[in-house]
């Protein structure tokens, strides 16, 4: 195989995993609604950052750390990907998974020069070895978000079970986090963990928002808040959110069947062109590969890419829908 033909391979793949990378983040209704709840969960944690309350498992997480690690970890460039890693569940520094990303990259250069593959090849390798831990976390953060969803309603039930046997609000979560498995657990018992350490209900619940940024934690955490500054019986009110949720998400359901065709078509005419120039290349070697060698090739090429990439981001926005 020859080194423009594995180098049409690897822009393919390089291609494939850009606009992935950036379709995700920027196109389709998930980024509107996320604006909404980040909107939403500053305008809710007002008090608590004028104030300057810093979570008291934050705290004890970053007293862990070396200094120098500890001075990066709080850092503003370093808040997105903070953000990113407490969302995905993953008791990781940001140093630290950006120097895996950043040695991933240099393995990945420096395996594919050792074999020959040439500066371009290796460069291409490089740049799908430091993104490649970034979508894996991307993908990891909405598959613990779904999850969270999916067994949210029944961490609800407990809990408003666990109130009406009388349980104030703290032995709830903890009896919650106890009995329950996965995300939902997780959370609550980080909850309890907060308020044990003498932390303000608040401050948890906006920590816990910022953890997992869904409709139903906001609703959750609004209604304790109400509860505990107007009174109330909070049993029902999260009995009534648990049922709300059981049907949020049975609809939602039946809606990702409905579009699951489309995203597949979609796939598929997003990826033709690629499988169509490696076949061609197969059946008539240097086909595809003169475009290369050739000025003119080379611009259409660039050309082809850029519209590739506006067409992944075009056709994910048309089939997302805001659910």
């Amino acid at each position: 195989m020859s080194d423009q033909t594995l180098l049409v391979i690897a822009l393919f793949f390089m291609v494939a995993l850009l606009a992935y990378a950036f379709a995700t983040p920027v196109a389709g209704a998930d980024s509107r609604m996320r604006r909404r709840l980040r909107s939403r969960i500053k305008s809710l944690s007002r008090e608590v950052v004028e104030n300057q309350q810093i979570s008291l498992i934050r705290k004890n997480y970053l007293q862990r750390m070396s200094p120098a690690a500890r001075w990066l970890e709080t850092r503003p460039v370093f808040d997105p990907l903070v953000h990113m890693l407490m969302q995905a569940g993953l008791d990781l520094a940001a140093v630290h998974f950006v120097g895996i990303s950043l040695a991933l990259g240099v393995a990945a250069f420096g395996v594919t020069m050792v074999l020959g593959y040439g500066l371009a090849i290796a460069g291409t390798a490089a740049a799908v070895g430091v993104i490649a831990p970034y979508l894996w976390l991307q993908r990891k953060k909405a598959q613990r978000l779904e999850k969270f969803e999916e067994s949210l309603p029944d961490g609800l039930a407990l809990f408003g079970r666990t109130l009406r046997a009388g349980l104030p609000l703290s032995q709830a979560m903890q009896v919650a986090s106890q009995e329950l498995k996965g995300p939902v657990a997780e959370e609550f018992g980080a909850v309890f963990a907060e308020l044990n350490y003498g932390g303000d209900l608040r401050g948890a619940l906006m920590a816990m928002l910022e953890r997992v940024p869904s409709v139903s934690v906001m609703a959750l955490s609004t209604s304790i808040m109400i509860q505990r500054e107007t009174g109330g019986n909070l049993a029902e009110s999260v009995a009534r959110l648990e049922r709300l949720i059981r049907q949020r998400f049975a609809f939602q359901r039946k809606l990702r069947t409905l579009v699951a065709a489309n995203k597949a078509a979609a796939w598929i005419v997003a990826l033709l062109p690629f499988i169509m120039a490696g076949l061609l290349e197969f059946m008539s070697p240097g086909y595809v590969t003169d475009l290369f060698d050739d000025p003119t090739g080379q611009k259409m090429l660039a050309a082809a890419l850029v519209l590739q990439a506006i067409g992944v981001l075009w056709i994910r926005k048309m089939i997302k829908l805001d659910i």
